[in-house]
């Protein structure tokens, strides 16, 4: 399922409070942002590509925002859905299934149910990855909580480079704010990948991993 970027780009994939070898930390975006920018600073003099899917893309849109210099664009999939008003609402409310799971089968029970459905999606080296970096389920709803008031739209018009949007063509609603946003953007594409959900850069690599390349390889 994976596919690897061209030879000549390097990738970071930092994990950020809340995942991976950070999984003990609660989420908070400000804490995520603070680790995008440290990254950036010490890729100086190269320039980055910004790249995440879901709250990545909602958080490398964020750090495209306000870090000043050395970003040659910004991947953003699946975060076209706006996190304010009644949108925002909703979007947290998705978060009630997973906790109702939660408190009735144990917080790691659920989790070591959810890491044994990764091999069902993913191909194995994949799912393998993903498991062992370790999985909190709790970071979702704190995400979410610091999703709140998140304004895409105000965000996407101080973002000086070029924004690459990449959605599934299934991700509704996710995909309603996709106009508004590429009409606030200075510079702007929007991909939509077929036969594809919420998740691109997850079920989709190559489109994603495509996306990517169109800025970072002039």
């Amino acid at each position: 399922m994976a596919r690897a970027l061209a030879p000549e780009l390097e990738l970071w994939c930092p994990d950020l409070p809340g995942h991976g070898s950070r999984r003990s930390e609660p989420f908070t975006f400000e804490g995520a942002v603070a680790t995008v920018e440290y990254l950036v600073a010490a890729a100086r003099p190269r320039r980055v590509v910004l790249a995440g899917d879901s709250l990545g893309g909602y958080l490398a849109l964020a750090a495209g925002a306000r870090i000043e210099r050395g970003i040659a664009g910004v991947v953003a999939g699946g975060c076209t859905w706006s996190m304010t008003g009644p949108g925002g609402a909703l979007a947290r409310a998705s978060d009630l299934p997973p906790a109702l799971f939660a408190a009735l089968m144990g917080e790691e029970r659920l989790e070591r149910f959810a890491a044994a459905q990764l091999y069902r999606v993913a191909d194995a080296a994949t799912a393998r990855a993903i498991a062992e970096s370790g999985l909190r389920l709790r970071a979702r709803g704190e995400s979410l909580r610091e999703l709140r008031g998140f304004d895409a739209v105000a965000v996407v018009r101080e973002v000086r480079a070029p924004i690459a949007f990449v959605n599934g063509a299934w991700d509704w609603p996710t995909r309603a704010g996709e106009k508004s946003l590429t009409r606030a953007a200075r510079r702007a594409t929007l991909t939509i990948v077929p036969r594809c959900g919420h998740g691109v850069g997850f079920f989709a690599p190559a489109a994603f991993a495509r996306a990517i390349e169109s800025l970072a390889i002039p």
